[in-house]
């Protein structure tokens, strides 16, 4: 099992949806809204921060959880389907498929990280 930081992740494909709002919102305030105003982010949190992305983002959050897991993620090329599992231990999780041919599960932990566990038999369309 591997570990991934995420976090970094979520910010990433956050920033640009700040680009999206009005002229007079500054790069700041966007910031603010996503670093949860310095205080420390529960798996849940992070868990609801992930559901709420567009799927092309969350395809992309998944990928990167994937790919930093090591050498076995470094061949994945896309997330080709993904799908929220039921809570490992109480953390949010989601099973994410590799160019429709291995399998990974991603659960998404307190320390804002992610525990990436795979590749395996696909059992998700």
């Amino acid at each position: 099992m591997q570990r991934s930081t995420i976090l970094l992740a979520v910010m990433a494909a956050a920033l640009p949806l700040a680009a999206c709002g009005s002229k007079t919102e500054t790069a700041d305030n966007s910031a603010a809204a996503v670093t949860t105003n310095g205080t420390e982010m529960t798996a849940d949190t992070l868990g609801a921060k992930i559901r709420a992305l567009p799927e092309g983002q969350r395809r992309g959050v998944l990928f990167r959880a994937i790919r930093d897991a090591g050498p076995s993620g470094a061949s994945c090329q896309s997330v080709t389907a993904m799908k929220e599992a039921a809570a490992t231990n109480g953390n949010p999780t989601w099973n994410a498929v590799c160019d429709g041919t291995t399998q990974w599960t991603i659960v998404l932990t307190a320390d804002q990280s992610a525990s990436v566990t795979g590749p395996g038999p696909v059992t998700i369309k």
